[in-house]
């Protein structure tokens, strides 16, 4: 045994580990606490990466949410503006069409004087046209007489026309 390679080999790596053992141990503890401090830092770090992400995401869902409602009250005001003005609209349509309908109910009605007006002239001076042919066939005195009653009848168409003409 004393003289087998393999013994030897087995001495020596025993030697070499009682020798430089603790410095490899603690070489190789002092690597791994350092790679253990590492991974914890990294963790670390990534928990407060996802901590700030959360807090983004909270913060813009928020944002979100206050800008869908601003949306909607824009909507809302701008469907109440609508409205009103669909109304104030409708009313002035309303108030201009009664306007319009009450000038052409007056226009009619100037229109409608007119025309009668211009009825009785033409009715007044015909019958004028036919009184005085049938004076230059009746004798003096009747003449007279007859052309007094149409001056009155003339007077009297005069005034009736003056009074509806002041009436309007």
């Amino acid at each position: 045994m004393l003289k087998t390679p393999e013994f030897w080999v087995l001495i020596s790596f025993i030697l070499f580990l009682l020798l430089f053992g603790k410095k490899i141990l603690s070489f190789l503890r002092q690597s791994l606490d350092e790679h253990q401090q590492k991974i914890a830092h990294q963790l670390e770090e990534a928990k407060r990466l996802h901590d700030e992400a959360l807090n983004l995401l909270n913060a813009y869902k928020k944002k979100h949410k206050e800008a869908l409602k601003q949306a909607e009250d824009i909507i809302s005001f701008a469907k109440e503006e609508a409205n009103t003005l669909k109304k104030e609209k409708e009313l002035e349509f309303e108030k201009f069409m009664k306007q319009r309908e009450k000038t052409l109910h007056e226009r009619i009605e100037n229109e409608k004087e007119e025309a009668i007006s211009a009825l009785r002239k033409q009715v007044l001076d015909e019958a004028i046209k036919r009184v005085e042919a049938f004076l230059a066939t009746q004798s003096d005195e009747k003449k007279k007489l007859t052309q007094a009653s149409l001056k009155d009848i003339t007077d009297f168409s005069r005034q009736a026309k003056k009074s509806t003409t002041k009436q309007r």
